[in-house]
């Protein structure tokens, strides 16, 4: 059956004009293969291993940058780190604060410097 449809396919070639061979399709084009070492080792950026810190190291942190801040109480200010990783803070603000007026202002840069620190470091257990 296989030299039949070589002839029929002859055949068509010859009534259409073409000679020679009968034409191949072409073959799925594959994509090459993938380099198994990078060509610039050096460039390649590697994470660096985080410090760890305990969550009262990383509390006192937040709290001694937020009291760098114009308008932060001088006490009545808490930070408290919670979660392992990643870890969290929070702002809470005690009686002896009095009347705090920039309060969001000052959770907004709460949660800037954590976002800092958190890049930096780990929550020891």
């Amino acid at each position: 059956m296989r030299i039949v449809q070589g002839e029929a396919a002859d055949a068509r070639q010859a009534a259409d004009g073409e000679t020679g061979p009968p034409q191949q399709q072409p073959a799925e084009a594959q994509p090459p293969p993938l380099p198994t070492e990078p060509a610039n080792p050096g460039l390649l950026h590697t994470p660096q291993a985080k410090a760890t810190k305990s969550a009262d190291e990383l509390a006192a942190m937040i709290l001694a940058d937020l009291r760098e801040i114009e308008g932060c109480p001088k006490a009545g200010v808490n930070v408290t780190v919670y979660g392992s990783n990643p870890w969290n803070s929070w702002l809470s603000f005690g009686g002896a604060a009095g009347p705090v007026n920039n309060k969001a202002e000052l959770q907004s840069f709460c949660e800037i410097i954590t976002e800092r620190l958190k890049r930096k470091y780990d929550v020891s257990p």
